[in-house]
């Protein structure tokens, strides 16, 4: 099954670039609620360590401080991550080589070619360690910091969508099987 793909590298896709290499690290399972609660506790543990002298006498006024601290700081956390995402595409982005510029993937059983411009690119299916998928966009990792990206919106169908998963899904099993 060869495959073209061609679209424009927005911002959006930046955003969900970002987002699945954050889901490739090492809290990445947690997710983003997950990620809140762990800082939460973090900065719970901080106050209780910085501040156990001039907490309120007793154990019940100290315990509802922690409470109100961790609820703030795990409410408080994923809205700062969503404006850093949304800061990052407004300041980074248009620094990058692809950004709001026509991307060609190739997709046969020899790997990857790409294209920008008169810049070409090949990655064979070994070298992608995983594949992340999303409702949005299909993400091949060649490593944590570098993804090949595949919007829904670049193919024709759903339909069509889920094949080219299932596609390079069979090419990278194949090729763990045949190393």
């Amino acid at each position: 099954m060869d495959q073209t793909v061609i679209y424009r590298f927005g911002p959006a896709d930046y955003i969900a670039l970002i987002r699945a290499s954050r889901s490739t690290g090492p809290l990445g399972r947690l997710g983003r609620w997950g990620r809140a609660m762990l800082l939460g506790l973090l900065i719970v543990g901080l106050v209780m360590v910085f501040s156990y002298d001039s907490l309120p006498a007793g154990f019940w006024p100290g315990l509802m401080v922690y409470a109100l601290v961790l609820v703030v700081v795990t409410l408080v956390a994923p809205i700062g991550e969503y404006l850093g995402e949304r800061l990052m595409a407004v300041w980074l982005f248009p620094r990058y080589s692809v950004a709001n510029k026509e991307l060609t993937l190739a997709l046969d059983d020899d790997g990857i070619r790409s294209k920008l411009g008169e810049i070409e690119g090949r990655v064979s299916w070994r070298s992608i360690v995983r594949i992340i998928e999303t409702k949005d966009h299909l993400f091949l990792a060649v490593s944590r910091a570098e993804m090949l990206v595949v919007p829904k919106r670049a193919l024709a169908s759903a339909e069509a969508f889920a094949g080219l998963a299932r596609y390079a899904r069979a090419k990278v099993d194949a090729s763990v099987a045949g190393r």
